[in-house]
């Protein structure tokens, strides 16, 4: 549902933003992760915000992430509200049965149009988890708007997938 043509980007690090790598930690980065990850331009970051308003990727939640997907337009919602550690979490993550060259949307839920907004991959996504949640409210979804991560900043995840466009509250 998401068109792919109307996001474009760099791969170059854009920074500035709390949420995602330092820079010196960016440059590190091996050259074949980087090349699977796109900072969105600014037209790009509003159409990325369009599509998350528009489509209620939340499905029903509260404005402010209390209630994820409490509408029930997906078939399967699964909560995680503790982890071990990092291992613990990537394996979770993993566990969801995305596969890893499966594209998605890094977005902060209460971001600006300055804020960073990231094309990725699946793999990504579980390889540098402690980089994309932690911190803030973050979503993550696949182009087909099929699934849906929601992080929480009170260390809780929603795993939601199937989604039912006829359950929703669509904005078009």
């Amino acid at each position: 549902m998401i068109d792919l043509k109307k996001l474009k980007g760099t791969k170059e690090y854009q920074g500035g933003s709390w949420l995602y790598f330092a820079p010196k930690e960016y440059e590190e980065l091996p050259e074949e992760h980087k090349d699977q990850i796109l900072y969105l331009d600014k037209d790009s970051k509003k159409y990325a915000h369009e599509i998350i308003g528009n489509y209620d990727v939340l499905c029903g939640d509260d404005a402010w992430g209390n209630k994820p997907f409490s509408a029930g337009c997906y078939k399967s919602v699964t909560k995680l509200n503790h982890w071990k550690d990092k291992a613990d979490l990537k394996k979770w993550l993993y566990n969801r049965g995305i596969a890893f060259q499966e594209s998605a949307l890094v977005v902060p839920v209460f971001s600006t149009d300055e804020d960073t907004i990231l094309l990725t991959t699946w793999k990504m996504v579980v390889k540098y988890v402690d980089i994309f949640i932690g911190f803030d409210n973050v979503v993550i979804l696949d182009l087909k708007l099929h699934w849906c991560l929601y992080y929480h900043h009170d260390d809780i995840i929603h795993f939601a997938e199937g989604r039912d466009f006829n359950k929703s509250n669509i904005n078009l």
